[in-house]
């Protein structure tokens, strides 16, 4: 029988580590429109934090799903039930993106990183395979963001395999596994760095990257999965090593040095994913292990907590919302207000999608399920 939930079960400081993450993206996105809006480049360190906010999702995604691991389930069911997290509310989103383009004249929320997709392009998108094609115009079909989902997709499809794998390392050789997984992420944009073509339009990014290196550092699904296998190996550290009481501050005031340095001291390659894992890593050790003492405070606001919830759905709309506020507003507004006016409207548009398609989707065919602990944190060393 599983245990009763509880604080240290439910780790609800991580769900209310997600909002920020989801902000993150957020920010991002709405400087790089106002940027493209002035013809300048956005500042670096607030482009990076999209990066940064989606490979906090990715370490988190890992964690989760491992610490909430349950002994009798197989893997059939596992992949049902990402699949219906993952699928209706991303093509509700995606119906109601070509409604705007193709009737109301929207433009497409591309950020200037791809001309108008090939008809196979929206296909791509709706099925979740496009951040497999190296071409800036499928990539960026449909709803942008949700190439990070194609990355997920394979996350989940590994998942039971890496979890039986991951059950059989010995307690004490964790952190050198998590050390090895830090190595492998910074191993790739290190090989990236002989990788030649065109560059990436650097009033959209403003990294020195071609665009071969953005997709293999950043949107190339294998090359994303050391994130998620840290963030495996981190639950397991959670569940049987002590937790650290260094506290959410310190990790975060590093990740936010490591954002204003890194493009300063480091090739460019580094900069959207292996420059911001070890801060993330210590950030999501430390919010675990402020839910396991139950320690009151900012990741246990009940607020924090249920817009954690509603990230996903938050995610899925900020970018469209975005562009559309910008293409009603923006020739009058400036840059800020466009974003808090499209924040303000994201919000319930995220709490209605939440509400109506992903949580009644999840519960009509996958059912409620317990949450216990993974079979290796209730085992003996």
């Amino acid at each position: 029988m599983p245990p009763a939930q509880t604080a240290a079960t439910r780790l609800p400081s991580l769900t209310a580590l997600r909002f920020p993450a989801a902000l993150a993206v957020f920010v991002c996105h709405a400087v790089t429109l106002g940027s493209l809006r002035h013809e300048r480049a956005a500042p670096t360190a607030l482009f990076l934090l999209g990066p940064a906010g989606l490979s906090l999702f990715f370490v988190l995604s890992g964690f989760v799903l491992t610490w909430s691991a349950r002994e009798a389930d197989t893997s059939r069911a596992f992949w049902r039930r990402r699949v219906l997290k993952i699928y209706p509310s991303h093509l509700v989103v995606l119906a109601l993106l070509i409604l705007w383009v193709w009737v109301l004249g929207m433009p497409r929320p591309d950020l200037g990183l791809g001309t108008d997709p090939p008809p196979l392009g929206d296909v791509a998108n709706a099925s979740l395979l496009n951040a497999l094609v190296p071409l800036p115009q499928i990539i960026t079909a449909g709803n942008l963001v949700t190439w990070s989902l194609t990355c997920e997709l394979l996350f989940y499809a590994l998942f039971p395999r890496l979890f039986r794998r991951l059950a059989r390392v010995p307690t004490r050789l964790l952190p050198h596994a998590a050390a090895c997984t830090v190595a492998v992420a910074c191993v790739v944009p290190a090989l990236a760095l002989g990788l030649d073509g065109p560059r990436i339009d650097q009033s959209v990014v403003p990294l020195d990257l071609t665009e071969v290196q953005m997709w293999v550092v950043y949107s190339l699904p294998p090359t994303r999965l050391p994130e998620f296998v840290l963030g495996m190996i981190l639950a397991r550290m959670h569940g049987r090593s002590p937790a650290p009481r260094t506290g959410v501050v310190a990790p975060s005031c590093l990740l936010a040095a490591v954002l204003l340095t890194g493009p300063e001291v480091l090739p460019a390659p580094f900069l959207p994913a292996a420059v911001t894992l070890v801060p993330i890593a210590l950030l999501v050790r430390a919010a675990a292990a402020a839910s396991t003492r139950e320690r009151v405070g900012w990741s246990h606001t009940p607020l924090l907590v249920y817009l954690g919830t509603l990230s996903y759905a938050f995610y899925l709309l900020h970018l469209p919302v975005l562009t559309a506020v910008q293409h009603g507003l923006g020739g009058t507004w400036t840059a800020v207000p466009v974003a808090v006016t499209a924040l303000a409207a994201t919000l319930p548009a995220s709490l209605l999608l939440h509400t109506f398609v992903e949580r009644p989707c999840i519960r009509l065919f996958s059912g409620a399920r317990p949450v216990s602990r993974p079979r290796e944190d209730r085992s003996s060393v």
